[in-house]
């Protein structure tokens, strides 16, 4: 076997078998679907074997498509530490920190810590993604997250983990609505109203819908919004209700005529932490990350 591919190669084939699909992991390599026809070829025809097949939900990496990338991320990994520990020798914080986060830290906390630390260091970049947190565990697992906020029902022994903070999901409502006022609520009380929701495979909506069946109740979503503004815009107008991280709620209630009712059900308040696979093998720059991150969950307990 000849092994004659780059690490272009080795990046589109992992981003193939992340997206299962061609045309999308050629866009996230920054190539035309041909082009990286042409390499996934080459590499196939260098190795003599197949690392795909096609299925009806996309590209399904074979054995050998699996195993490849497997060590093609341990690769991509440590060049990208390569990367960052030559800069980090410069002095300064430059670089990219991968950062995955689950949907309910994504209130007003995380946005404003990325801000701060942006404007603090303007050498960095952070490649953020906003993921369940049993993706989160895995993307730490196998390299392709640096640093993950996610929740603390996620059990996971390999990973490193540190405090962050709590947060809780509430429900907004409009001001005039019969449950505007209430002390609290449980879910299945909500569910004979009309909601107003995210996009169907945003983490949190998923996360709504799932607990809806269990209570064997289905949601009434009457409309979808792609932001937390634009869902709590259609609250305030009368369209719905929704469930919302507190944070964010707090914070449009300062512009918007809604009511924040807290949700009764134990699961609606959640533990965060930070996750990393390895402390040790972090760059500064992500170091500085967790401690910027840690100091905001610090201060919002002191708060509380």
């Amino acid at each position: 076997m000849r092994f004659d591919y780059g690490l272009t190669d080795l990046r589109l084939i992992v981003n193939v078998v992340d997206t299962a699909s061609l045309t999308r992991g050629a866009e996230r390599t920054h190539m035309s679907a041909p082009a990286a026809s042409a390499r996934l070829k080459k590499v196939q025809e260098s190795l003599e074997t197949q690392l795909f097949y096609r299925t009806t939900q996309g590209l399904v990496p074979t054995t050998a498509g699996r195993n490849f990338v497997r060590h093609a991320r341990t690769v991509l990994e440590e060049l990208h530490h390569l990367n960052e520990t030559l800069r980090s020798q410069a002095g300064t914080l430059d670089g990219c920190i991968r950062l995955f986060v689950n949907t309910l830290s994504m209130g007003d906390t995380i946005p404003s810590v990325i801000e701060g630390f942006l404007l603090a260091h303007p050498r960095m970049n952070i490649d953020l993604h906003e993921r369940p947190s049993g993706e989160i565990a895995r993307a730490l697992k196998q390299g392709a997250a640096d640093i993950g906020i996610l929740t603390t029902d996620v059990p996971d022994e390999s990973l490193i983990y540190r405090a962050y903070r709590t947060e809780r999901l509430v429900l907004a409502t409009p001001g005039e609505h019969p449950l505007a006022g209430a002390d609290a609520v449980e879910f299945a009380a909500t569910l004979q109203y009309d909601y107003v929701g995210m996009p169907e495979h945003a983490p949190l909506q998923v996360f709504m819908l799932r607990k809806a069946a269990a209570e064997g109740i289905p949601m009434r979503l009457r409309i979808q919004a792609n932001s937390f503004s634009a869902v709590c815009g259609l609250v305030e107008s009368g369209v719905g209700i929704a469930a919302i991280p507190h944070s964010v709620a707090l914070r449009q209630a300062r512009t918007m005529q809604i009511s924040i009712v807290p949700l009764a059900n134990s699961w609606a308040s959640r533990e965060l932490r930070i996750g990393v696979r390895d402390m040790a093998a972090l760059t500064p720059a992500a170091t500085a990350l967790i401690e910027a991150l840690a100091a905001d969950g610090a201060s919002d307990q002191d708060a509380r």
